[in-house]
């Protein structure tokens, strides 16, 4: 048996040990209450927003160096402790972020982490051209010409694209709101929005084989009812307008194609610009123009897959962008004569 001084030996020892561990955890306890705060929001006032790049292959260092300096963490070597701790340092993501102040460091290496790379929109009407895209890209700073460059000699793997159309793309940029990440250079944003018409497009696929037409054929004819219909409801029965001129070999004769075969676009076309030396030029041409014309919605799409069923041969605009339709070239003066 143990001796009672012994056992008064085992018991301060006991002691101590519980002492030594208690002061442990309080230090511990303290320490993580101090790196938590380290790690939480700036929370400066007012809250900073910031654009960050991270460069591929930058450092950890370089990383938090450029979050320091920015204002959106507290201390760099709390949240780099947190990174190594965690084993982020190689999985942060390269791109651009769009990081607050009011973000928590943790937050912050989450979103660099997870890659959610900031974007911006980018809305394209429908009915839009390559040219006007190419206008609005050059106000977010990238480069015009290089985009219609490429959109002029980019192919598509969905057809073969004729010769002599100004550009190649033209009616597969789908007319959409986007968002796009920061730092996309013209490629990668044409990519986006050709993915976007192909996945639009796809439902459709069926409907397009069993059409006389082909997809590019549809998609001209789409561009041309998209030019035309200022009311939705209406293109369906400018559709089988072009339809029917286009079946008994008429000149479609549409002003948009004048528009487009021109340098500048016009208030008003002159009788004289319907003359312009253009293969876009239906006044002049028989059949469809090379091309599409701008790019189509989605309901011009499938206006030109599924045109009504009508005997009209003319059309005029009445008020509010409706359309007089007629069969006769007899009639179709008759409608202009009451509306002068």
């Amino acid at each position: 048996m143990e001796s009672k001084e012994q056992i008064k030996k085992i018991v301060k020892k006991r002691r101590k040990y519980l002492v030594i561990a208690s002061l442990i955890f309080m230090i511990n306890l303290i320490l993580f209450s101090y790196v938590q705060q380290l790690l939480e929001s700036v929370s400066s006032r007012p809250i900073t927003e910031e654009i960050i790049e991270i460069e591929s292959g930058s450092s950890l260092g370089q990383v938090t160096d450029d979050l320091y300096k920015n204002g959106l963490i507290k201390n760099p070597l709390a949240f780099k402790i947190y990174i190594r701790i965690r084993g982020l340092a190689t999985k942060i993501q390269a791109g651009y972020y769009q990081l607050s102040s009011s973000m928590s460091a943790i937050e912050i290496a989450d979103t660099l982490v997870k890659g959610r790379v900031a974007t911006y929109k980018l809305t394209l009407p429908e009915g839009i051209t390559i040219e006007e895209i190419g206008d609005i890209l050059a106000k977010r700073g990238l480069n015009k010409e290089k985009f219609l460059s490429l959109a002029k000699n980019k192919e598509v793997d969905l057809f073969s694209t004729p010769v002599t159309v100004k550009y190649n793309l033209e009616g597969f940029l789908f007319p959409e709101t986007y968002q796009i990440p920061y730092g996309a250079d013209e490629k990668e944003i044409i990519d986006i929005m050709v993915n976007e018409f192909k996945r639009r497009i796809k439902p459709l696929e069926e409907e397009i084989k069993k059409s006389e037409y082909d997809l590019y054929q549809i998609i001209t004819i789409a561009s041309l009812i998209q030019a035309e219909a200022q009311i939705k409801d209406e293109a369906p029965v400018i559709a089988s307008v072009i339809y029917n001129r286009l079946n008994r070999g008429m000149k479609l004769q549409l002003d948009a194609t004048v528009q487009y075969s021109l340098s500048e676009r016009k208030s008003r076309l002159l009788y004289s610009d319907l003359k312009v030396d253009s293969e876009y030029n239906t006044y002049q041409n028989i059949g469809l123009p090379p091309g599409p014309i701008n790019n189509p919605g989605i309901e011009m799409i499938k206006a030109a897959l599924k045109p009504e069923d009508t005997d009209y041969l003319y059309y005029v605009v009445t008020k509010k962008g409706r359309h007089t339709f007629t069969k006769s070239y007899r009639e179709h003066l008759e409608v202009q004569r009451r509306l002068k």
